[in-house]
């Protein structure tokens, strides 16, 4: 894996450590992403470089994968973004994502723990009604075919 800079290298490093400690099982992919189960939801953990001297660390669900995408769906994510307390909704291709970002140089494990929990609360209590909804399935039921970071880069350059 390739660090922008020291302050990236120490956020992956930290990430590692707290998820090793904190979770029983842990897979990271070549991109140096983290994915984890919590409850029946998927989560994608990545340290990603923030300017020159921080990084961020992202926590991100598959909510749904495959919905039918319309305006309806997209105003109805965007008044769940406006009522959440921390967190948004997007979408990529036909797929739903629910995800929340912290700084890196000052994570701490109870911190991350809670993001993680949070993000997996919140996209487990969607991802049923959105796919009802909206068609696709849910994450835990396509996760294992899918390439994670790298498929959503796919999709979007399609």
């Amino acid at each position: 894996m390739q660090f922008a800079h020291r302050h990236h290298r120490r956020t992956y490093e930290t990430v590692r450590e707290y998820l090793q400690e904190l979770f029983e099982e842990t897979f990271e992919d070549e991109d140096g992403h983290f994915y984890v189960r919590y409850g029946s939801t998927v989560i994608e953990i990545s340290a990603e470089p923030y300017g020159p001297e921080e990084a961020s660390v992202a926590i991100v669900a598959y909510c749904v994968q495959g919905a039918d995408i319309d305006d309806e769906l997209l105003a109805s994510l965007l008044q769940l973004n406006h009522t959440l307390p921390f967190g948004a909704f997007s979408v990529v291709g036909s797929d739903i994502f629910f995800s929340h970002s912290l700084f890196g140089r000052t994570l701490q494990r109870s911190n991350l723990l809670g993001a993680v929990a949070a993000v997996a609360e919140i996209s487990d209590d969607y991802d049923d009604k959105l796919s009802e909804k909206y068609g696709g399935s849910t994450a835990l039921d396509r996760i294992r075919g899918t390439g994670g970071r790298r498929r959503r880069r796919e999709s979007m350059s399609n």
